[in-house]
């Protein structure tokens, strides 16, 4: 018991992701928690020794939370999600090489494609709305508490998008930078949460061609700067 709070106020001090006490808030969400015979297999993407570490230790204290594989940069996430099965992947944003956003377009095309949680401290509008059309099904923050990570992670595995809302001075920003008026019909569905198999009905777009769109619109709206959250 002494060591395990030890390692968790290490966790605190190198990566802010140390689960506090359940207030009764977070006794409310006791539906947060999958089924106790369930365990949900996440994929931790960092590459941040100290933050890596962090996750590692919250995930694992988790009774239905289990950590399947680790990987420090996008290439080996992908390669991970491949040969190992994962419900829920949650991926640093600024990893070297490739970003946590091509890490999310690659992990949604797989056959059997888990929830990506992108986790990041550049979490403001701009990135929640590249986010979204990357397919990323949620966006937090790293100076989120340990509590809300792991609640992020239970609520995609169920199903439920945690992308923020991006207000509309950035998403008129964001808009005119595309270049016609397909890009930004795709765009506002997508910020709408509308699904990929509805947006390719409306549209009349074949899947190839929905998913060649997003990756054209997702390379001019990251021409942007973002800013720490």
């Amino acid at each position: 018991m002494k060591s395990s709070r030890t390692a968790q106020r290490a966790a605190v001090a190198h990566s802010r992701l140390a689960a506090p006490r359940r207030s009764r808030s977070v006794e409310a969400h006791g539906a947060d928690h999958a089924p106790r015979s369930t365990r949900i297999e996440v994929l931790v993407v960092d590459d941040h020794p100290a933050v890596r570490w962090g996750l590692v230790q919250l995930l694992s204290e988790q009774p239905d939370l289990h950590v399947a594989a680790v990987a420090t940069t996008a290439e080996i996430a992908l390669a991970q999600a491949q040969h190992q099965h994962t419900d829920v992947a949650i991926v640093d944003y600024c990893l070297g090489g490739h970003n946590g956003l091509w890490v999310a377009r690659k992990l949604k095309a797989l056959e059997r494609a888990p929830r990506v949680v992108i986790f990041s401290a550049y979490a403001n509008d701009h990135l929640a709305a590249s986010c979204a059309v990357a397919g990323a099904d949620a966006l937090i923050s790293k100076s989120s508490l340990g509590d809300d990570v792991c609640h992020a992670i239970r609520s995609v595995w169920r199903g439920r998008r945690m992308i923020p809302r991006v207000h509309h001075a950035t998403t008129g920003t964001l808009r005119d930078r595309l270049d016609n008026d397909r890009e930004r019909m795709v765009f506002g569905m997508l910020l709408a949460g509308i699904s990929d198999e509805q947006i390719a009905r409306t549209l009349r777009l074949g899947a190839r061609e929905l998913a060649a769109t997003r990756a054209e619109m997702l390379a001019k709206l990251e021409a942007l700067p973002a800013r720490p959250a």
